[in-house]
């Protein structure tokens, strides 16, 4: 018998799920304060909303949709980043939903400041700015969520610490915290932490390759095989209040 497949907690760029695979869709546009479903989604979020401007950016200007989605195989929520919607699993308690949308937050935020994969990419590199987009998502979230914990807020950081892919990155990150109580450090310690997992790894690489040929069979692309930008990770790894922190692939 074949072992279940994770479940994973967030994509970027669709990579796992599209709209087809909800049953049923409750959307909304700006200022997201109807459906009722979709206002309580967003009240729920708005004690991370109001201690970083970074995220009420994100939503308030850059989001054009928000939804629900009855049902999702394997992730809890993804970014479309064509038309800046976030899709958002319904079956999921508010600390988990609020754990995927930060997530998803960072990946419409990774849009804007360039960091998502271009066509020109081999599909080599597209796997790459996949894996980074994903490592610097989670650990963007870890750092809201600590910060959530340390105001007496501990339920996101307790959804993540307990989601069996990201259990591990939520221990490398305490751990730098407790070690340096410096936030940049702890960051850098769960970017790496991401690359640790070989089935996240796996996972990922899959997806992300599927995704890459079948939009270049669907736009009818030539092959390329362009690099990363030599810039790439100094653009792309940012806190949620704007600074830089050290992150790089492992070698090998």
């Amino acid at each position: 018998m074949s072992r279940p497949r994770p479940l994973l907690l967030a994509a970027a760029l669709a990579c796992f799920a599209s709209a087809a695979d909800a049953q049923k869709l409750t959307c909304a546009i700006q200022p997201f304060t109807e459906p009722p479903e979709i206002a309580t989604l967003v009240a729920q979020l708005r004690p991370a909303l109001d201690r970083w401007p970074s995220l009420h950016v994100a939503l308030y200007r850059d989001a054009r949709a928000l939804c629900l989605a009855d049902t999702l195989h394997d992730v809890r929520g993804y970014f479309e980043p064509e038309g800046c919607r976030i899709v958002i699993a319904a079956d999921m308690p508010p600390a988990l939903q609020n754990a995927v949308m930060i997530h998803e937050l960072r990946h419409l935020e990774q849009k804007f400041c360039g960091a998502c994969p271009v066509p020109s990419l081999s599909m080599k590199a597209n796997a790459r700015a996949i894996f980074a987009m994903e490592a610097d998502a989670v650990t963007y979230s870890l750092a809201v969520a600590w910060d959530l914990r340390e105001a007496d807020l501990p339920e996101t950081w307790d959804a993540l610490a307990h989601w069996p892919m990201q259990a591990d990155i939520a221990a490398a990150f305490e751990a730098e915290m407790g070690r340096s109580n410096d936030l940049s450090s702890a960051a850098a310690a769960a970017f790496e932490q991401w690359y640790a997992m070989p089935e996240r790894r796996d996972l990922y690489y899959t997806a992300a390759c599927n995704d890459y040929l079948e939009a270049r069979d669907r736009e009818h692309r030539l092959p390329t095989y362009g690099s990363l930008a030599p810039d790439f990770f100094e653009r792309l790894c940012r806190l949620p209040d704007g600074a830089a922190y050290d992150c790089a692939e492992p070698a090998g």
